[in-house]
């Protein structure tokens, strides 16, 4: 990713999303609006191949993009969109310019088809479904919706009475594993970009505020705050940046994948604790944009790919080759270049 193309992304988009656009979107107004100004950049369909329109960029080309998006406080699902048009455009199918975000999903008894604490499905014209045998194209008008814990206005668990309602299918095996890992990826630069924002935040509120005549920044106690803070942050780019490393195409590798959302995870709530004892009371009221970043860490800790369930998947890889040891599974799978990204078929 050159700079300039970076930079045609990310100065538009600090205009876009200023304070007070933020909390408009999160409170679920101007969302249409907003979108079709993001979309209107041209920078949805990078991943998507030279022959069916797009840039044809990869994954790891992507992860600059998605970082900037959270770090500019961006609430709809800009990095899930890419990954979903390409996806689609893969199987002949034209997605529209609509918001798509991207979940793994249950089948009931019943034949419902469920996904609970969707990041951004409120905000979002559709969900593109792992589901077993299949991605499966959802839209989010019809659908019984439900407030997202964090972020009600602008999450939600969703449920569709059947795969009858899906506008698209496309055959995938293990679609849902594919999402899962999509989701770790992604999850993890957004939480990644999110805590830039917020390291930021709390930099120029430490260099602002004053205590006893002079900054609280250089008091020995926030300086070590503010230190471990910046230790935490470093290490989860780095991380997210490992989850996106597909050397080429657009799905993230797996175990990488759930690397890079158990490190980010644990890294988002030491960060997310940091910043509201930096920021004092004011952090917690809705005049301060810090609660809208914090919001999305803790969300993107508990959706999709949780810290056990990465965790585990870990593990289990590990257990699978007992003649090896901790230190080889890290150096030769644990590695950026080690196999190609998952295929969706």
């Amino acid at each position: 990713m050159t700079d300039s193309l970076l930079e045609g992304f990310e100065r538009p988009l600090l205009d876009l999303c200023n304070d007070e656009q933020l909390r408009r979107t999160e409170a679920g107004e101007g969302a249409a609006e907003l979108w079709t100004r993001i979309d209107a950049l041209g920078y949805t369909d990078a991943l998507v191949s030279e022959a069916h329109g797009g840039a044809g960029l990869t994954l790891s080309d992507l992860f600059p993009l998605a970082l900037a998006a959270a770090r500019a406080g961006l609430p709809l699902p800009f990095a899930e969109t890419a990954v979903a048009r390409a996806i689609l455009a893969e199987a002949g199918i034209a997605a529209g310019g609509g918001a798509i975000a991207i979940a793994t999903a249950a089948t009931g008894a019943d034949g419902e088809i469920v996904c609970g604490d969707v990041p951004g499905a409120a905000l979002a014209d559709y969900i593109l479904l792992g589901c077993q045998d299949a991605w499966r194209l959802m839209p989010t008008e019809g659908a019984a919706s439900e407030p997202g814990v964090f972020r009600p206005r602008a999450s939600a668990s969703l449920r569709w009475t059947g795969t009858a309602q899906a506008v698209a299918r496309v055959p995938a095996t293990g679609a849902d594993a594919v999402a899962e890992a999509v989701c770790n990826a992604l999850h993890a630069a957004g939480m990644a970009g999110a805590m830039q924002r917020i390291q930021a935040l709390c930099v120029t509120y430490a260099t602002d505020r004053r205590q006893f005549g002079r900054a609280i920044g250089q008091f020995q106690a926030v300086q070590q705050e503010l230190s471990v803070l910046a230790e935490q942050v470093a290490a989860a780019v780095l991380a997210a940046r490992l989850g996106c490393a597909a050397s080429a195409g657009h799905l993230p590798d797996p175990l990488l994948a759930a690397t890079a959302k158990l490190r980010c995870a644990a890294a988002a709530g030491r960060v997310a604790a940091i910043a509201h004892a930096v920021h004092g009371a004011i952090g917690i009221t809705e005049e301060h944009v810090l609660g809208l970043f914090t919001r999305r860490l803790h969300e993107w800790r508990v959706t999709a790919g949780t810290e056990a369930r990465c965790a585990s998947r870990l593990g289990h890889a590990l257990l699978a080759e007992p003649a090896t040891s901790l230190f080889d599974f890290v150096r030769t799978r644990l590695v950026a270049d080690r196999v190609p990204a998952a295929t969706a078929a």
